[in-house]
């Protein structure tokens, strides 16, 4: 295909848009996007390379393969070495294992699996995944694996009904993108068939005949118009893929059809060079800004402009010396295969040592372990997508005597709860999801059982264990507002016919509160305070430079974080008899601080979730509540009225 100097200008705009996302610039909440450009802009490009040669009876599966790896491989490889190579000195062995793994799954071409498997595009952990943008290359290379096989297929055996087939899996992907969303939004962000038809659409556009439009270069203008503005008004909290994604889909489908090489817009001495070294430039950011965490640099508009500049210089250094040159890592695809193979088995043996623990202060292997310990009874208790519990029960007593009810957080803590109890006579019963609140009739991205988990754990405490008192722990703030420290405050929930509102997740809640509290007594534990970033890596990052821990977070951010959710709570307790706040910042807040280690012990296993040594740490007010259940006096408590004038003191 002929150089389309308009696409080369287009990718500029694509990443430049994800750079200014990704380095947290104000208002480009939907700068991700930009990797939808890229998505729309190489199915144009792979169909046409492959198509055309096709209809010139030269083309070549191998030769297709072969021009992908020498132009895909040389600057993942020379990035992946060099951060192998200054990761040995700067990072604990814990993330430097990870790091090698993520390696060495960027280079097959599957990160976007693991990336699955492991969590979140948006999560507070991705600023510890050096490599997570890699995600879209694993996506890019399966499309390239399969297109041509498909392409070949159709002109062979569909009589070149190449538009037809396109159209029809397109549709068909589409379909599929909006209802696995709908389950499972993590899943549908990451994997090719829901991803496929945005590459799709791009090779629909090279299919089409020319139009009205084509060579109208005033189109160009609204159509960038519109996807700036798609970037500054889309966010995090927007369904994507899904209707939303159409957006910058058919504004990119539709720039490329105009096909305004000399519109001034697209081609100009700025965007050209930066469109030829997109792809390098992509690589370069999000290590940059990981770096840029790594070392506790302060985030500012001078610091963001230096963070874009930097990535830009070695964007541009990477195409100049590795993506443009045919030299060493290279000159021939099995130079280049031969070289990351070599990278490839560099990074399986790191994990296989797991990071070389021996290079790291001592100090950093205990930190570690504190992370890996597990309440191993209740191994398998903790569902993530599921309408039934297991209803683990633990301790020795004849009836169940306490429910504990809750997410995540409920089984961060579950063994303090049990430990604090007596073990021969207190029986405790554990009903529990992964990122589910307990609020009956809910709907939550990738929890699609959850609403229907709770109605049922409901009923079961009702009909089986109708004596037992209740605890409730739940990861509130997270559902109301998202994850700590993300720029967005965005409701993490629906309510089928009614708006997501604080009102509504109240409503519901408290009408579950109501329900269980009739004839029992009902425990609340307030929010355990969360941190922006995760406390093990942040300990064994400063360990491994020996700078002293400050695992420390100002009462008033944790008030800020929590206020709708400590008022929800205030007001449930104030309705409803029978209900008791815990207040989790009386084990682990003073005055000033909320803190997440004690000396070089962390408190916690990653950002919000308690380690086992931590949740120790509330073991006398579980013992409160447990002489409470037990009719006994001493619990101790937040008294509501203090509470409340705390939060309206701190706004």
């Amino acid at each position: 295909m002929n150089f389309r100097a308009d696409i080369n200008g287009l990718r500029a705009y694509a990443v430049i848009l994800v750079l200014l996302y990704h380095v947290g610039v104000s208002g480009i909440s939907g700068g991700f996007l930009g990797v939808d450009i890229f998505f729309v802009i190489s199915g144009y490009l792979m169909t046409g390379i492959i198509l055309s040669r096709l209809q010139q009876q030269r083309f070549s599966l191998s030769g297709f393969y072969a021009s992908r790896c020498r132009r895909i491989i040389p600057p993942l490889m020379a990035m992946c070495a060099i951060l192998l190579m200054v990761g040995y000195f700067l990072i604990p062995p814990d993330e430097y294992k990870t790091l090698s793994g993520h390696i060495a799954a960027s280079l097959s071409f599957i990160s976007n699996l693991v990336y699955f498997k492991e969590a979140g595009y948006f999560d507070a952990g991705s600023m510890y995944k050096w490599l997570l943008h890699t995600w879209s290359l694993s996506v890019e290379w399966q499309f390239y694996l399969l297109l041509p096989l498909a392409l070949m297929f159709t002109a062979r055996y569909l009589r070149r009904q190449f538009g037809w087939v396109m159209a029809i899996g397109a549709v068909l992907s589409f379909a599929l993108a909006l209802v696995v969303t709908h389950l499972h939004d993590t899943l549908a962000y990451f994997m090719l068939p829901t991803r496929a038809w945005e590459m799709l659409a791009g090779g629909l556009v090279y299919l089409a005949p020319n139009s009205r439009l084509t060579g109208q270069r005033w189109v160009i203008l609204p159509a960038l118009l519109g996807l700036i503005a798609s970037a500054m008004w889309i966010d995090a909290g927007t369904t994507w893929p899904g209707v939303m994604t159409l957006i910058p889909v058919v504004l990119t489908a539709l720039i490329i059809h105009v096909t305004a090489n000399d519109s001034p817009l697209l081609n100009n001495r700025v965007v050209q060079p930066i469109g030829k070294a997109s792809y390098s430039i992509y690589l370069w950011h999000w290590p940059l800004w990981v770096f840029w965490h790594l070392a506790d640099l302060p985030v500012t508009p001078v610091s963001q402009a230096v963070l874009i500049t930097l990535s830009l210089l070695l964007g541009g250094l990477s195409w100049a010396l590795v993506e443009n040159k045919a030299g060493l890592l290279s000159a021939t695809t099995p130079v280049a295969l031969g070289n990351a193979a070599l990278l490839l088995l560099a990074a399986l043996l790191i994990v296989a040592q797991q990071g070389f623990p021996a290079r790291a202060p001592q100090s950093v292997s205990q930190i570690s372990q504190y992370a890996k310990q597990r309440f191993t009874a209740a191994r398998g208790c903790l569902v993530v997508n599921s309408k039934q519990s297991p209803q683990c029960t633990f301790g020795e007593g004849n009836e169940v005597n306490l429910v504990v009810l809750g997410d995540s957080h409920a089984n961060a803590l579950l063994s303090s709860v049990v430990a604090s109890g007596n073990a021969a006579s207190d029986a405790v019963v554990f009903i529990a999801q992964s990122g589910c609140p307990t609020v009956p009739d809910i709907n939550r991205p990738g929890r699609p059982d959850c609403g229907d988990f709770v109605k049922n754990a409901l009923t079961t405490i009702e009909e089986k264990y109708p004596q037992a008192s209740v605890l409730i722990i739940n990861r509130f703030s997270l559902y109301l507002h998202g994850e700590n420290g993300s720029s967005d405050d965005i409701p993490q929930y629906t309510f089928a016919n009614e708006v997501s509102s604080l009102t509504s997740f109240q409503k519901h809640f408290t009408r579950a509160v109501k329900k269980l509290a009739t004839h029992r007594k009902v425990f609340i534990m307030t929010p355990v305070p969360e941190f922006d970033y995760d406390v093990i890596y942040r300990m064994t990052r400063d360990a491994m430079r020996g700078k002293p821990f400050a695992i420390q977070l100002p009462r008033e951010e944790y008030l800020a974080r929590n206020q709708d959710a400590l008022r929800m709570l205030h007001q449930v307790v104030a309705e409803i008899p029978n209900v008791t706040l815990l207040d989790a910042t009386q084990a682990l807040c003073d005055n000033y601080f909320c803190y997440g280690a004690r000396g070089e012990v962390p408190l916690y296993r990653d950002s919000n979730h308690l380690s086992e040594f931590g949740n120790k740490m509330l073991g006398e007010i579980f013992a409160g509540m447990w002489r409470r259940i037990n009719g006994e006096s001493g619990v101790t408590v937040l008294p509501p009225q203090y509470a409340a004038a705390e939060i309206s003191r701190t706004f």
